[in-house]
């Protein structure tokens, strides 16, 4: 008896435990963990460290050359026997500004990742509140089911009693039951969606996709106040894609450049010694210049670059355009949904709670009959699921304006 109680005790405090450990996020928490832990946020971070490298890289000069030879060697002779004998280094000079406007090519990819790793952020954290709006939706689609399921069993228990004193026809009994069997079947597919929304969650936050949480938030409707102009030219201003745009424009604007320079011969540099013996090494000097030419490697070159940069100043200027079109676009879906929203929230959930309450009362006192009842249930049920959805496409209609001036 003692272990039995033993037992039970655990199992009560595990589970009670376990529901205390179990991690809870606001919105804003839910957000700064993706931004720490989703793996696309993670990936532009070390792309920054990449572009950096190459910076690094485009910055440094040619590596000198150290070369030791062994001239006029007997046929079958050794090394030993070498007539000549020379030590030289050397070393490629560019014109100073090559090596400037490739670096300053590369320090506007570092500023290219940094802005990327912005837009990657702002992605995820819309994704973020998607999916949180998603959970908190399923839940509360859930939670009106099993409301409504409440309600259907008085009104099971009702008809049954009704018709055990005879008052009620047994078929009316069979309606309360079959739809209450319908609203447990849309329950049980509530909880699939709820898990899988519970999922998504998880993985865009970065984590196991079977971890349980808890939302601390209840999104509600906050009307949209500003104007289409005004959106319009706010998102463009915080656009990282448009920064990026310009940003590349401005690169190739450079490579261009760089590409020209090409034209220009560089400088090589030699010095060694020199020795006949072995011994009594002399010193020697050298210099010489590259010969380009140009209807080959520059000229292809300029033509090259001269042609990535027309690229990217059309790229600037389509994406401006296509990414107005996509701000108006989701702000007409943020307005039509905040429209929905306040007509539910003025009057009809007002009014779809009135005519339950009446519905029931009306029942009891047999004003009306169970059909016209069950049709009252079916309408609240219908009108609360369609309110959830009206503002879980205004929440997401939000989330969406503000990824839209934003390359996905």
């Amino acid at each position: 008896m003692f272990k039995a109680f033993l037992v039970l005790a655990i199992s009560v405090f595990g589970v009670v435990a376990w529901a205390q450990e179990k991690p809870a996020f606001s919105l804003e928490e839910a957000v700064a963990v993706a931004l720490q832990q989703n793996p696309k946020v993670l990936a532009a971070e070390r792309q920054i460290e990449q572009a950096r490298g190459k910076r690094s890289q485009a910055s440094s000069p040619d590596q000198p050359e150290l070369s030791f030879s062994w001239e006029k060697i007997p046929s079958g002779g050794s090394f030993s026997q070498a007539g000549d004998r020379v030590i030289e280094i050397g070393q490629n000079l560019e014109f100073p500004s090559k090596p400037l406007l490739r670096k300053s090519a590369a320090s506007r990819d570092v500023d290219i990742a940094f802005e990327n790793l912005g837009r990657i952020q702002t992605l995820v954290s819309a994704r973020v509140k998607n999916a949180y709006y998603t959970v908190f939706f399923q839940q509360k689609i859930l939670e009106s089911l099993e409301f409504t399921a409440g309600l259907l069993q008085q009104f099971q228990d009702a008809t049954l009693s009704k018709y055990q004193a005879g008052g009620l026809a047994y078929f009316e009994v069979v309606r309360a039951k079959v739809e209450a069997a319908k609203t447990q079947n849309e329950i049980i597919a509530a909880r699939a969606e709820l898990t899988s929304a519970k999922i998504d969650f998880n993985l865009v936050l970065g984590k196991t996709g079977s971890e349980d949480f808890e939302l601390t938030d209840k999104p509600v409707f906050l009307p949209y106040v500003k104007g289409k102009d005004e959106t319009v030219r706010e998102c463009l201003e915080k656009s990282r894609t448009l920064k990026i745009a310009q940003m590349a424009k401005e690169r190739e604007s450079r490579n261009l450049r760089l590409a020209r320079w090409g034209l220009v011969p560089d400088l090589k540099l030699e010095g060694g010694f020199q020795s006949e013996t072995g011994r009594d090494f002399r010193p020697s000097v050298g210099f010489g210049l590259s010969i380009p030419l140009w209807w080959w490697g520059p000229k292809g070159g300029i033509t090259e670059s001269r042609a990535a940069f027309q690229i990217s100043q059309i790229r600037e200027t389509a994406l401006h355009r296509v990414l107005a079109a996509e701000i108006e676009r989701a702000y007409i879906l943020v307005k039509s949904a905040g429209s929905q929203v306040s007509l539910f929230e003025k009057s009809l959930l007002r009014e779809v709670d009135e005519e339950l309450k009446a519905g029931i009362n009306a029942y009891q006192y047999n004003q009306i009959d169970a059909l016209n009842l069950l049709d009252i249930y079916r309408t609240t049920k219908t009108t609360k699921t369609e309110y959830y959805k009206a503002l879980f496409s205004y929440l997401s209609a939000l989330a969406d304006l503000e990824t839209a001036a934003e390359e996905k």
